[in-house]
C-alpha cells in the first residue's frame, strides 16, 4: 500500500454491520479498523476488537443509540474530538463507511471529517442512502447533509441508494437476505477503494484521478463487485457476475453514468495479459460514442492468490461543474467578445460558485447550520448581482 497507513472506520449501526463482513476477511489485516457508535450492542456486532472501539457520547448516551436524532449524534461525536485526533494521529488515508438518514452517522460524520481535515488526512466516504419506503424526510435529510456538510470537507464521497437492491433481486427475497447481500458488496468495495487510495495500483487509475471524478460533486452512485477463481475464462466469468451485482442496478447503469471507474484486484501471480483481458471487457461495456470519464486500474494483494475481484463504480452527477481558473487562489476577470473601444458595456462579474473560495479554499470550512460561511453571502442567499444589462 505504498507505505501509507489506511484506516477504515465503521460509523453507526449500518457502518458496523457492513464492516463485520470485512473484519473477518484476510484483507482486513492490512488495514487499521475502527468502529464508532454510541450503541454498545452495535459495536459488539462490528467484528472489530474492543480496543479499537470508540463509544461516542459515553456519558450522554450511556451505551444507547441516538434513536434517529441527528443533533444527538452530532453531540455524541463532538465530545470525542480529542480522542478521534489521537486515534487518527498516524493515519494517512481515512475511509468511512456509514448509512445516512439516522442519528449518529448523519450528525457525527461532519464532525469526524472536520477533525481529519485539520490533520490533513485524505478522506473517502462510502455511504448508503435510505430506502424510499423509509419516507421522504430521511432521504431528504441524508441528501441535505451530503450537499451542505460532507461534500465541502471530504476528498471523495460515494453515495449509494439502498433502492438499488429492488432493481435486481427477486421480490420474494427476504429483507434480511437483501441487506446481507448489500453488506457483502460494500465490504468488497472497501477493499477496492483502499487499493485505489493506497497507491498500490499496477497502472492507470490513481487517487488523483479518482478524486477528480468525485471531489465536491453531488452524485448518486451504483456499484458492482464479483470474485472468481483466476482460471481459464476468468475475464468472462467475473464480468458476467459483476453485471448482476445487487447494487449495480443492471448493466444499463454503466451506460447511463457520467463517469465509471473499474478496479481489478488479483494475487501476485496476476499477469498483464489477464489484467488486460478483464479491463478490455470493461471498456466494451461503455458506449465510446458518449462523452464520459472512464478509469481503469489493477492492483495486487497477497490474499487474492488464485482469485480476481472486479469492482465497477458508476457515477451520475446531480450538479454541474463550474469553470475555474488554473490558480485556485486567483480569479481572472476575462472580457470576452468585446469590440475594442466599446466602453459602454460593463464587465461581467466572474462566476463565483461554492467551489471558488479564494484563500479559504484549502482551509477547514466553517459550517454552521449546514451553511459554509467561507462562501460569499450573496451566493449562499441566492442574490442575483445586477451587471447593468
Amino acid at each position: 500500500m505504498d507505505g501509507r497507513k489506511i484506516t477504515i472506520m465503521a460509523l453507526g449501526g449500518a457502518g458496523c454491520r457492513i464492516i463485520s463482513q470485512f473484519a473477518d476477511s484476510a484483507s482486513a489485516e492490512r488495514f487499521h479498523l475502527l468502529a464508532v457508535d454510541s450503541d454498545v450492542e452495535s459495536l459488539k456486532l462490528s467484528g472489530v476488537s474492543e480496543e479499537h472501539w470508540i463509544q461516542a457520547g459515553r456519558l450522554l448516551r450511556s451505551g444507547r443509540g441516538c434513536g434517529g436524532d441527528v443533533i444527538a449524534g452530532q453531540q455524541a461525536l463532538a465530545n470525542e474530538r480529542k480522542l478521534l485526533a489521537g486515534v487518527l494521529s498516524s493515519t494517512d488515508v481515512l475511509i468511512i463507511v456509514a448509512g445516512l438518514g439516522g442519528g449518529l452517522a448523519t450528525g457525527g460524520l461532519p464532525v469526524i471529517l472536520g477533525v481529519a481535515a485539520k490533520m490533513h488526512i485524505t478522506t473517502a466516504v462510502l455511504v448508503t442512502l435510505p430506502f424510499s419506503m423509509e419516507g421522504f424526510k430521511r432521504r431528504h435529510l441524508a441528501d441535505d447533509k451530503i450537499k451542505n456538510d460532507i461534500l465541502p470537507i471530504a476528498d471523495a464521497v460515494i453515495a449509494l441508494p439502498n433502492d438499488l437492491l429492488f432493481s435486481t433481486l427477486e421480490a420474494e427475497t427476504s429483507l434480511t437476505e437483501a441487506l446481507q447481500l448489500s453488506d457483502q458488496e460494500l465490504s468488497r468495495t472497501l477493499l477496492a477503494l483502499a487499493s485505489v487510495l493506497g497507491g498500490a495500483n499496477l497502472f492507470n487509475a490513481d487517487f488523483a484521478a479518482f478524486t477528480g471524478v468525485l471531489k465536491r460533486r453531488h452524485t448518486l452512485c451504483s456499484l458492482g463487485t464479483a470474485v472468481v477463481d483466476n482460471a481459464e475464462n476468468a475475464a468472462d466469468m467475473v464480468m458476467e457476475k459483476m453485471l448482476i451485482s445487487p447494487l449495480l442496478g443492471g448493466p444499463d447503469s454503466l451506460d447511463n453514468a457520467d463517469a465509471v471507474a473499474f478496479s481489478l484486484v488479483g494475487g501476485k501471480e496476476l499477469s498483464m495479459g489477464s489484467a488486460r483481458a478483464v479491463l478490455d471487457l470493461c471498456s466494451r461495456q461503455i458506449n465510446q460514442d458518449l462523452e464520459k470519464t472512464m478509469l481503469l486500474g489493477a492492483s495486487v494483494a497477497e490474499e487474492f492468490a488464485g482469485k480476481i475481484q472486479l469492482t465497477a463504480l458508476a457515477v451520475r452527477y446531480l450538479d454541474t461543474v463550474s469553470k475555474r481558473t488554473d490558480n485556485k487562489n486567483k480569479r481572472s476577470f476575462v472580457r470576452e467578445n468585446i469590440v475594442p473601444g466599446d466602453s459602454d458595456e460593463q464587465l461581467d462579474l466572474p462566476n463565483l460558485t461554492v467551489e471558488e473560495k479564494g484563500i479559504m479554499e484549502n482551509t477547514t470550512p466553517v459550517i454552521i447550520d449546514g451553511k459554509d460561511l467561507d462562501v460569499p453571502t450573496f451566493r449562499r442567499k441566492g442574490i442575483v448581482v445586477d451587471s447593468g444589462k
